[in-house]
């Protein structure tokens, strides 16, 4: 039988119990090297207090998108002259115009202060000669006008239905009776107004008439004229709205020959880079004495007349009756039929369909042509 001795027991007993006592040693060191550790590389839990909040980046506020149209109008001016449609002062577009009568001979160029009419009339008179009559409200600052001549009852008829203020030297017989019928002018023979004009000494008689803006503006204060344009006037034409164009014509036109008789004509040219038409008269441009730029014009209106011719004290006397016709309106290198009426002194304009004309902004001119005249318009396209 195998005897376990009792020597052995107690050595394993001592082993076991220096083992534990190791491990409870290692364990103290543990915990105390933990306490070591520097604090910096802590990771602390932070108190309610510190903890951060990120904030949402918020919608930017934008504004809306401006939304706009290409065939967008824009308003009318707030104030434009009654006469050319364009924008001008609140004073400027109530005020009366005045109507200057200019001789046109070769004798009588260059006219001075003739570019700035708003509206430039052209009739015929007798000998085949014409007046030119400058219907403007942009007279004031001009500091040469003329040369001034006589004017006609038929002339004066039509300038009254633009509300104008006639300026002139002299009347023919028929029209020396009428003129003073509740019209305003300023005839410098008739009148005796020789505070208004004086004489240029360097043109012959009788084309060196003149008088400026100045004197022009004294001799209406001096008279007590009104100078506001009268209530409800109405121009013998009407503007597009806004910055739209007057319709075109039919057929294209850039050269315009008119015939006033035998002896005297004008043309016009059209200008595509500018849009208007320059005037030609004697085989070259007409010009304005003062600035030497040529006359110009957006619209060219050529209208028929009949005429009559009869004897007065002072020989063969001419006239136009004014009892409407057809006529040509030319802009934007374009013709198109048009027709023309007086009826109880107003002059009206009217397109194919017997609508009131609607012409382009900016200057016209329109030209009276004897209905019998041969070739009174020729148009080049």
């Amino acid at each position: 039988m195998k005897v376990f001795k009792r020597r052995n027991s107690l050595a394993g007993l001592s082993i076991f119990a220096f083992l534990l006592m190791l491990l409870v040693i290692g364990s103290f060191a543990g915990c105390e090297a933990a306490s070591m550790i520097p604090v910096k590389n802590r990771q602390a839990t932070p108190e309610p207090d510190d903890r951060i909040v990120s904030e949402q980046p918020t919608a930017k506020e934008t504004d809306p998108p401006v939304v706009t149209t290409q065939d967008e109008i824009p308003e009318l001016p707030l104030f434009f002259n009654p006469l050319t449609g364009l924008e001008t002062t609140e004073l400027a577009s109530v005020s009366r115009p005045v109507a200057v009568s200019f001789g046109n001979t070769s004798y009588a160029l260059p006219q001075f202060g003739i570019g700035r009419s708003d509206v430039l009339l052209e009739f015929p008179i007798e000998n085949g000669a014409t007046r030119l009559v400058m219907v403007t409200t942009d007279y004031a600052t001009l500091e040469k006008i003329g040369g001034i001549r006589s004017t006609r009852d038929y002339i004066s008829d039509v300038v009254a239905a633009f509300d104008a203020i006639q300026v002139y030297a002299g009347t023919s017989d028929v029209s020396a009776s009428v003129l003073f019928e509740n019209r305003d002018t300023l005839d410098y023979l008739t009148q005796n107004l020789q505070s208004l004009c004086y004489r240029d000494t360097s043109r012959i008689m009788p084309h060196n008439l003149m008088t400026t803006g100045s004197l022009i503006e004294s001799e209406i204060g001096k008279l007590g004229y009104r100078t506001s344009i009268r209530d409800g006037f109405v121009s013998p034409f009407d503007f597009p709205e806004g910055s739209k164009k007057a319709p075109a014509g039919d057929s294209p036109a850039s050269e315009i020959s008119v015939a006033f008789s035998g002896t005297q004509n004008a043309s016009f040219s059209y200008r595509s880079e500018t849009g208007d038409y320059v005037r030609c008269q004697l085989g070259e441009k007409q010009i304005d004495g003062i600035d030497r730029n040529p006359l110009s014009f957006t619209n060219v209106i050529v209208l028929y007349s009949d005429c009559a011719t009869y004897e007065s004290a002072n020989g063969s006397e001419f006239s136009l009756t004014l009892n409407g016709g057809n006529g040509k309106y030319f802009s934007d290198g374009t013709a198109k039929d048009v027709s023309w009426q007086m009826v109880n002194g107003e002059f009206t304009l009217l397109d194919s369909a017997g609508n009131r004309l609607t012409v382009n902004r900016g200057t016209t001119y329109i030209g009276f042509v004897r209905v019998s005249e041969p070739a009174a318009l020729t148009v080049i396209r």
